[in-house]
């Protein structure tokens, strides 16, 4: 076998392990499921390793084959829950991303939504004035003109869904940082995209 095609033997099985360790033990970073991936099938170092938008690939084809009509509807549930909070949200222009916009997400997976402001104290003050306990902590982004920013990611948690509300600057609306998927700008969604996602369901 060519040097080439045995190398994509093996992306292609450290993918698909990758993409079974997400679902079975509900784990949503990329790079910890590749390592788990990467000991189980016994195949060291960095070389050989799939990229993440290969690995989210192999969870779709993961979920397909082994529990379609679960996933299709834990999906569908947490596209709802993410319009009714993207409506209560309405006056910070919310865009969901991640997994339940991309159609991967599944029970475990969080919502993730980003929010835009230019009074850093905003959503505090929304999420105190209506009793919801959340936790709060710095997170990365990177963009397309080389940029590294950090900016408040608000972690809330109850019995019905998981949450992440990255708060940026108003002007980030028109700047979506990179994906860690592709590196490619993340895509985004209005509440209006959302919904017509879920009539097409």
């Amino acid at each position: 076998m060519p040097p080439s095609d045995k190398m994509q033997r093996i992306r292609q099985r450290l993918a698909a392990e990758a993409a079974r360790i997400m679902s079975a033990e509900s784990i949503s970073d990329f790079q910890v499921a590749k390592q788990k991936a990467a000991h189980r099938l016994g195949i060291a170092g960095e070389q050989g390793m799939p990229r993440n938008i290969e690995i989210e690939q192999a969870l779709k084809e993961y979920q397909a084959i082994f529990r379609p009509q679960q996933q299709a509807h834990e999906l569908k549930a947490l596209r709802k829950t993410a319009i009714d909070i993207m409506g209560l949200l309405h006056d910070f222009s919310p865009r969901l991303v991640g997994p339940v916009l991309r159609g991967s997400a599944d029970q475990y997976s969080a919502i993730n939504i980003h929010l835009f402001t230019d009074n850093c104290l905003a959503l505090e003050w929304w999420l105190i004035e209506r009793h919801i306990p959340f936790n709060v902590e710095e997170h990365e982004y990177r963009f397309n003109d080389g940029e590294v920013k950090r900016y408040p990611l608000y972690l809330i948690e109850d019995e019905e869904a998981k949450v992440k509300l990255a708060l940026f600057p108003e002007k980030g609306i028109r700047q979506a940082p990179k994906s860690p998927l592709d590196g490619k700008p993340i895509q985004r969604a209005s509440i209006a995209e959302v919904q017509q996602l879920l009539q097409q369901e």
